[in-house]
């Protein structure tokens, strides 16, 4: 069996930052923002679009189809096609983001913190194909029984909608930074670079969004760079972590080393010494069983805690196993390897690297 907690609680300011960041992340679902024009006559858009939505103050695609469904599907799938970017994938990070706060969140890292006024923001918006601010309007002409519809976003305001958000953002990702250097060396600050990592691959998708409602935003790049450069950074603070491994019963380091060849594997650093941020106590024992059968029976046990300079236990496991031979001897070697085994198996749910795994999973 396998519990594990993350380290220390995320500071509040943080916390009420990132909530405000998944707000601004995650529009709300699609307003009743499409209109329909009853009149016989052909409204001003149908007839010269650039004159009702001049190109310099609205991004605007107008569509005729059969009827208005398929109009407006069209007008709307013409829109998402002029950002010239997969809002598929928008869409993907806006949910892995409203996942990693609910996880958050879960953890009880917080109670309870008020975001009203992006909330209110947000269900002022429409979310269309990714895309947050667009308006949808149709005509049906009664006389050749086709369909019209135009799909926009007006310049003006979805900018400043956009760039409000990346400002907000920004904020939060160079705060999520300034505490991970605040915890080098540990899982904390390798969980805040994950979390500012989600923010920004959401942060990069507004800002290319942007940059085709507004091209003067283009030579303007976001202050922490892009969203592989957090991957970047994160994969660094990962990399500076130090586990101590400690095994009691060891044989002939074999366990150590197995221990050591899975965390490393996942690109931390082990040792056998030294005043590290995290030590794994390891407790590995071989017994005799006698189970009334000419061959020989050993059993191993497995029993493992991570824990934090504090002392902190983060991540435990349990485990055991029971090998046989005609020899006692060859019985423990088989106990021996299939410990060394089961421990970096991660196809084992008991073992360890599974439940490592998890753990590493659960700080994304």
């Amino acid at each position: 069996m396998c519990k594990f907690t993350t380290g220390k609680n995320l500071p509040f300011f943080l916390l009420a930052a990132l909530v405000f960041a998944s707000c601004a992340s995650s529009p709300s679902p699609r307003d009743d923002t499409s209109a329909k024009t009853q009149s016989s006559t052909p409204p001003q858009w149908v007839v010269d679009k650039e004159k009702e939505y001049p190109n310099s103050e609205w991004l605007c695609i107008v569509a005729e189809e059969q009827n208005t469904k398929l109009a407006e599907n069209a007008a709307v799938t013409g829109l998402a096609q002029a950002f010239r970017v997969d809002l598929n994938s928008v869409s993907s990070a806006n949910r892995q983001l409203a996942e990693v706060i609910g996880t958050v969140k879960k953890k009880a890292y917080v109670t309870e913190v008020q975001s009203t006024s992006m909330s209110l923001d947000m269900t002022a918006t429409s979310a269309v194909s990714g895309l947050i601010g667009v308006q949808v309007e149709s005509w049906a002409n009664p006389r050749s029984n086709r369909a019209h519809a135009n799909a926009r976003m007006n310049r003006k305001e979805c900018s400043a909608r956009y760039s409000a958000m990346i400002r907000e953002n920004e904020k939060v990702i160079q705060s999520l930074k300034d505490e991970a250097d605040r915890n080098p060396a540990t899982f904390d600050a390798y969980q805040l670079l994950n979390l500012a990592y989600a923010i920004a691959l959401v942060t990069d998708n507004y800002y290319s969004l942007l940059t085709v409602l507004d091209p003067s935003t283009i030579s303007k790049q976001p202050s922490y760079g892009n969203a592989e450069a957090v991957k970047s950074l994160a994969r660094v603070a990962g990399q500076a972590i130090v586990v101590t491994i400690k095994v009691t019963g060891d044989i002939n380091d074999r366990i150590a080393k197995a221990y050591s060849e899975c965390l490393t594997s996942r690109g931390f650093k082990t040792n056998t010494g030294g005043a590290n941020s995290y030590l794994l106590d390891v407790t590995f024992t071989l017994e005799d069983v006698d189970l009334q059968n000419p061959n020989k029976f050993v059993r191993y046990l497995l029993n493992c805690s991570l824990k934090n300079k504090a002392g902190l236990e983060i991540l435990s496991s349990s485990e055991n196993g029971r090998e046989g031979h005609a020899t006692q001897s060859e019985a423990r070697q088989r106990a021996i390897r299939t410990a060394e085994n089961a421990i970096k198996k991660t196809d084992n749910k008991d073992g360890f690297a599974a439940n490592f795994d998890a753990f590493l999973a659960s700080l994304l």
